[in-house]
C-alpha cells in the first residue's frame, strides 16, 4: 500500500492525479490510496464556474486536452478533449454567451471560450477519474487547506489541514497554485489598491467615470478592462475593416494602464486551434543549447548574449520560410528554410536574410522582441499613439485569414522551442545576473509576443481607446505614492514633457506566483520554517522561487532533497521556466512528462 497526498487540485494537480491513476493501473498488485486536498470545486480558482461569460480563455479551445494521448481516445479511457466535452454537453453560442442549448451557433475548435466552461470541465475530468479508477485505487477529497507537513518517522508524512485534521501519507505532491493575499507594496499604498479576482467584486465597486489605475497590460489587465466595461453593460459593434466602435453604458470608470514595457500582450490569430503544427526548428535546439553550455563557464548561460541571437534567428527563419511557402508553396519554404539554416551554421545568416527580405519584407525579431525598450516619449500623446499604432499592426496580422501571417508565424516559434528554453534557463542554467535580467524582463517578453488573448481583445482595447474610457497617459513603468487623504498619485519617467495624476483606486492586474522570500503561500511558509524548503539562492543570494532538484524535490534548509515532497505548477516557477498553464498535449505536455516521472517513483516505492 502506498498513501499519497496531493495538495491542490486545479489543472496541475488534476494532472498529477491522472498520472498516478494511469501508473497504478500498470501495476495492479500496487494498492494506491490518493487524498486529494482542496477546499473549493476540483478546477476552480482561476476557472471557477462562478465567471461571468466575458472572462474567456486565451487559448482555442481546440488545444486542450486533460489526456496526455488523444491520439489515444478511442480505448474509452478518459473519454474527451475539452473541445469534445464542450460539443456533447451540448454548448452553443447565443451571442457573447455560451449555454446549454439546441438552438444558437455550434462552437468551433477555434474559439475561445468562458474561462468557467474550463472550470466545469475540469470537474468532470475529476469525477471521470474516479470512475474509471482501478479497483487498486482509492481517491478521498478532503474538502480543506493544508496548513504544515510534518515529517514521522518511517519515512511518513503528516499534513495538518486548516479544519483541524491530519492525514499520514508517504507521499506529498504540491501543486497549490498562484498565491493570493496583499503583498508589501500593496500595504504601502493602501485598501485603494486591489487585486483583479473575483472581478465581480470590482463591477459592483465601480464608480461612473472615477479615474481607475490598472497595473499590467497583460492577460489579467484585458479581464479587468473587460468586466469594467462589458461587465457594465458596454457593448460593441463592426465599424469595418476589422475595427470595433465601442457603446458606453455610461457607467464605466476611467481606465489609465500601464506597465513596465508599456507595450500589451500580441493577439492570438483566429481560426488557428494549433498554430505551431509540426514545426521543427533548425537553429534553437537543445544540440545547440549544449554546445552553448560546454562552451561557457561553470555550464551556465547568459539569456541575451548567447540564447536570444538563436532565438531571434529561429523567428526570421520562420518568417521568411513562412513567406516564401503562401507565395510559392511547401517546396519554396522548405528550401528557404535549409538555406537560412545552412547560412547560419556557416556563419552568414544575416546576409541570407537580407537577401530574402527584399521579396518579402523585412522582419526584426530583435525589433518585435523589445519593442518600446529604451524608448522615451514627448508626451502622453505620443506614448499613446505609438502603442496604438503597434497594437493595430499586430491586430491586422491577427485577423489574416486562417492564420496566414508570416509575422504570427515566427512568433509562434516561440511555443515551438518553449521545451529547449527550459533546457537552458531552468535549475540554475542561467548565471545569477542573467537569471535576474530573464525573471525581471525577458520572460515577460517572451510572454507577450506568445501568450496573449484571442484578437477581438485587441479590438475591443484600440475601441476603447477611440472611446476614451481606456487611456494610456502615464508611459512605461511610472512611480506610484499614496495620495494625501486617499487615492494613488502616478507620475511619469519615460515622458519629456512629465505627467502626474490622481487616481482614486489602484487594480493590480497580475497574479502572483508564491515564492520564499517573497510572497509566499502560509504552506510554503510553514515549511520554510521547519527548515524544510529554502528560496532559491545564487552564491548565497536569494531571488526568490523555491531550491528545487531535478527531480522536483525541495531542497532543505541542510541542502538535501526532501523525497517524499513533490512541487510542480505555480510554485515552481523561476526555478522552472512557463509553468503557468492548462497541461495539455503538444507544447504544454511537459506537465504529463515530469507528473509521470513522479507517479512511476511513487507508486514504485511500495514495491
Amino acid at each position: 500500500m502506498v498513501e499519497i497526498a496531493i495538495v491542490g487540485l486545479g489543472p496541475w494537480g488534476l494532472c498529477a492525479l491522472e498520472r498516478v491513476v494511469h501508473v497504478a493501473r500498470q501495476r495492479p498488485e500496487v494498492s494506491v490510496s490518493v487524498h486529494v486536498v482542496e477546499p473549493e470545486r476540483p478546477g476552480g480558482g482561476l476557472y471557477a464556474v462562478a465567471n461571468p461569460d466575458y472572462i474567456i480563455l486565451n487559448t482555442p479551445c481546440g488545444q486542450h486536452c486533460m489526456y496526455p494521448h488523444p491520439e489515444e481516445l478511442d480505448q474509452g479511457l478518459l473519454g474527451k478533449s475539452f473541445y469534445q466535452w464542450v460539443v456533447d454537453e451540448g454548448y452553443r453560442w447565443h451571442g457573447p454567451e455560451c449555454r446549454l442549448s439546441a438552438g444558437g451557433q455550434p462552437v468551433s475548435p477555434h474559439d475561445f471560450l468562458p474561462r468557467r466552461l474550463m472550470g466545469e470541465y475540469l470537474e468532470w475530468f475529476y469525477r471521470q477519474l474516479l470512475r474509471e479508477a482501478p479497483a487498486n485505487v482509492t481517491v478521498l477529497h478532503h474538502r480543506a487547506r493544508a496548513v504544515d507537513i510534518e515529517p514521522l518517522p518511517g519515512e511518513r508524512e503528516r499534513v495538518w489541514l486548516d479544519n483541524g485534521d491530519s492525514l499520514t501519507v508517504d507521499h506529498v505532491v504540491l501543486t497549490t497554485g498562484h498565491a493570493t493575499g496583499p503583498d508589501d507594496q500593496d500595504s504601502r499604498l493602501g485598501p485603494v489598491a486591489v487585486g483583479p479576482y473575483p472581478v465581480e467584486a470590482l463591477v459592483r465597486s465601480a464608480q461612473p467615470g472615477e479615474a481607475v489605475l490598472v497595473e499590467g497590460m497583460g492577460l489579467v489587465a484585458l479581464d479587468i478592462v473587460t468586466a469594467l466595461t462589458i461587465g457594465l453593460g458596454g457593448s460593441y459593434c463592426e465599424a469595418g475593416e476589422g475595427k470595433l466602435r465601442y457603446q458606453p453604458s455610461g457607467r464605466e470608470p476611467v481606465l489609465y494602464l500601464y506597465s513596465r514595457s508599456g507595450y500589451p500582450y500580441c493577439a492570438k490569430s483566429v481560426g488557428t486551434a494549433d498554430p505551431v503544427g509540426g514545426y521543427q526548428p533548425r537553429i534553437f535546439t537543445p544540440e545547440a543549447v549544449e554546445a552553448l553550455r560546454e562552451a561557457s563557464p561553470g555550464g551556465q548561460l547568459d539569456a541575451r548574449r548567447q540564447l536570444l541571437p538563436l532565438v531571434f534567428a529561429e523567428m526570421e527563419l520562420r518568417y521568411y520560410s513562412r513567406a516564401a511557402e503562401l507565395a510559392g508553396g511547401l517546396e519554396a519554404g522548405r528550401s528557404v528554410a535549409e538555406h537560412l539554416a545552412e547560412a547560419w551554421a556557416a556563419g552568414c545568416f544575416g546576409a541570407a536574410a537580407e537577401g530574402y527580405a527584399a521579396s518579402y519584407g523585412r522582419f526584426d525579431a530583435a525589433g518585435h522582441f523589445f519593442v518600446g525598450e529604451g524608448e522615451s516619449y514627448l508626451d502622453a500623446k505620443d506614448y499613446q499613439e505609438r502603442v496604438y499604432a503597434v497594437v493595430e499592426a499586430d491586430t491586422k496580422e491577427a485577423l489574416v485569414p486562417g492564420g496566414a501571417s508570416p509575422v504570427k508565424a515566427a512568433y509562434e516559434v516561440l511555443r515551438a522551442v518553449r521545451d529547449t528554453l527550459r533546457l537552458a534557463v531552468e535549475f540554475k542554467g542561467l548565471g545569477r545576473s542573467s537569471y535576474l535580467d530573464f525573471q525581471a524582463h525577458l520572460r515577460n517578453r517572451f510572454a507577450r509576443l506568445v501568450a496573449g488573448p484571442p484578437v477581438v481583445r485587441s479590438q475591443q482595447l484600440l475601441a476603447l481607446l477611440d472611446a476614451g474610457v481606456v487611456r494610456l497617459a502615464l508611459g512605461p513603468s511610472p512611480r506610484l505614492r499614496p495620495a494625501p487623504g486617499a487615492g494613488v498619485v502616478a507620475s511619469s519617467t519615460a515622458l519629456e514633457r512629465p505627467v502626474e495624476l490622481h487616481f482614486d483606486r489602484l487594480v493590480r492586474a497580475h497574479v502572483d506566483t508564491p515564492s520564499i522570500g517573497g510572497r509566499a503561500s502560509p504552506l510554503l511558509d510553514r515549511l520554510h520554517e521547519r527548515g524544510r524548503a529554502q528560496p532559491l539562492r545564487y552564491d548565497g543570494l536569494a531571488v526568490g522561487s523555491i531550491e528545487l532538484t531535478p527531480d522536483f524535490h525541495p531542497v532543505n534548509a541542510q541542502g538535501r532533497a526532501e523525497r517524499r515532497l513533490w512541487v510542480f505548477g505555480a510554485p515552481s516557477e523561476g526555478v522552472r521556466y512557463f509553468t503557468l498553464y492548462i497541461p495539455s498535449p503538444k507544447s504544454r505536455a511537459r506537465a504529463f512528462v515530469d507528473a509521470e516521472r513522479c507517479a512511476q517513483e511513487v507508486v514504485g516505492s511500495a514495491s
